[in-house]
């Protein structure tokens, strides 16, 4: 059995329909590989979005963390700073402040402002968003303790004893990161993360640590990292120098970078999936 589990910006779907998408993405990549149709693809969603759904406030539609970057609190923002300025420098944010204010941000706290501009410029339009989004809600994620036991539960409830290849894009992967530190007895053909965050001082600072430091946990028979170096989320580079024995793999999503049915779809995922799972070749 295959377990995915979901980055942000998913509160709005469910578990079937991530796996209308997630399924046929990774489907395609077999039958590229294979030649033909895949004989069976045992493939499941854990699903936590709806977690991180807010109410409506102010004649507001509701929304997810991710979207709210005009909310955030002064230690949110020292963190998202901190964040920035791993994947661009001050320079690029000077560079930025002296541009013209863009009422895109105009509602984004004036310290961020210069900050999603300078990522714009490096990563392209809107991964400024992306990237801030992103962290925040791994920011939530780990540091709000009621929100991470419900969504580690949810994680533990759907990922089956005879799960042998664990998926982790984006958000996911540091929730699938955090469920493999959990269940040390659970062994796995393969760890598969995609458009991670772990390579991210910022991240990696509020993980826990667990076995040996710096390496790949002993029930892991294989960690497959994939990343495109277009996408701002995954921008704190390979994770092979922070946990020896990782297999980094970069690829090219086009002009969504960030996508997971991108990354699903490619070779590297397949290979690595294959090498896992030998009976997903048969005809």
């Amino acid at each position: 059995m295959i377990i995915g589990v979901h980055g942000i910006a998913e509160e709005q779907l469910g578990r079937a329909q991530l796996l209308r998408a997630w399924k046929p993405a990774l489907s395609d990549g077999l039958e590229l590989v294979l030649g033909c149709e895949p004989r069976l693809l045992p493939f499941d969603m854990a699903f936590f979005g709806n977690k991180f759904l807010k109410p409506p406030s102010d004649g507001k539609a509701g929304t997810g963390a991710a979207g709210r970057l005009d909310e955030l609190g002064d230690d949110e923002i020292a963190d998202l700073m901190q964040a920035a300025l791993e994947v661009v420098t001050q320079e690029d944010v000077s560079a930025a402040e002296a541009m013209p204010p863009s009422k895109m941000f105009g509602r984004v706290p004036r310290p961020l402002q210069a900050v999603l501009r300078a990522l714009d410029m490096r990563f392209g339009a809107a991964a400024g968003v992306l990237y801030l989004g992103s962290l925040r809600q791994v920011r939530q994620y780990l540091c709000d303790a009621e929100l991470k036991s419900a969504v580690d539960a949810i994680v533990a409830k759907s990922v089956r004893e005879d799960t042998r290849v664990l998926i982790g894009h984006s958000l996911g992967s540091v929730v699938a990161w955090e469920y493999v530190r959990q269940h040390s007895d659970h062994a796995l053909s393969l760890f598969l993360t995609l458009g991670s965050p772990l390579g991210l001082r910022m991240v990696r600072s509020r993980l826990p640590r667990f076995g040996l430091p710096g390496s790949v946990p002993e029930q892991v028979e294989a960690w497959v990292n994939l990343r495109d170096p277009r996408d701002p989320v995954a921008c704190g580079g390979d994770v092979e120098g922070i946990w020896p024995g990782v297999a980094d793999r970069r690829v090219n999503n086009g002009k969504e970078a960030h996508r997971a049915t991108a990354y699903l779809s490619k070779f590297e995922a397949v290979a690595a999936i294959l090498s896992a799972l030998p009976g997903l070749g048969g005809a």
